[in-house]
């Protein structure tokens, strides 16, 4: 009699293990477990989907005039220059031929350089920058604690459907990528850019343009017109 108690109580307890395998299997999918639900997904593809990448530049690489942006992705205010300025000009130039885009990071905080900036510039490896700062900047005020930890950038990275995880992983620590973003502090540097805010420079067959402290779209429409856009 007690043996046949405890069959099906020993039944039931395999089949809430099984279930919760099951569930466990689909929270954590191929990728590795999710801190938070990452949104935005679909607005960027919108947004950058089609649009030719080659490592941080965004739009056709014979675009007479070249849109830099240099910004912080953890500065806490820099998620809203990004959607209401860098959008609206990705939005005008990059499906174009009048000017492309090229991201810079830029730390605007005691950090010199940050762990976002690494991550980003390594989805760049796969010509998957873009994706990985638009939906960084989306969802940066959702990270646990605000914290920018190894499982938020997992997750940014999940949510990009064609980028090898494993690859952007490794690339992370590469000597390339380090150089790239070492290379991005440096020429922001040589510039003189000051830290109020993102900054961006404008090169073209007028000349050079360098405007600072969170720039306008209309500032930045304006330069591209003198320097040579259409």
């Amino acid at each position: 009699m007690t043996t046949s108690r405890w069959v099906p109580r020993l039944l039931l307890g395999a089949g809430a293990i099984a279930l919760l395998a099951a569930i466990v299997s689909i929270a954590v999918g191929t990728g590795g477990p999710q801190v938070i639900k990452i949104s935005g997904a679909d607005e960027v593809q919108q947004l950058v989907g089609g649009i030719q990448q080659d490592g941080a530049s965004l739009g056709s690489p014979d675009a007479p005039v070249t849109i830099s942006v240099f910004t912080d992705l953890q500065c806490s205010t820099c998620d809203a220059y990004e959607l209401d300025t860098v959008d609206a000009l990705i939005e005008e130039y990059a499906r174009g031929d009048t000017a492309r885009l090229e991201f810079h990071n830029y730390s605007l905080g005691q950090a010199e350089t940050t762990k976002s900036a690494y991550a980003a510039t390594a989805a760049g490896e796969q010509d998957r920058l873009w994706q990985f700062v638009e939906l960084f900047f989306r969802n940066q005020d959702a990270a646990p604690n605000h914290i920018v930890s190894d499982e938020f950038l997992n997750d940014i990275g999940n949510t990009i459907t064609d980028l090898d995880l494993d690859t952007w992983r490794q690339d992370m620590t590469s000597p390339d990528v380090k150089a790239r973003v070492e290379a991005d502090g440096k020429l922001a540097a040589d510039l003189g850019l000051r830290v109020n805010g993102p900054s961006v420079v404008l090169e073209g067959p007028g000349g050079t343009k360098v405007l600072q402290d969170s720039p306008s779209k209309e500032e930045i429409d304006a330069a591209v017109a003198a320097l040579g856009g259409t």
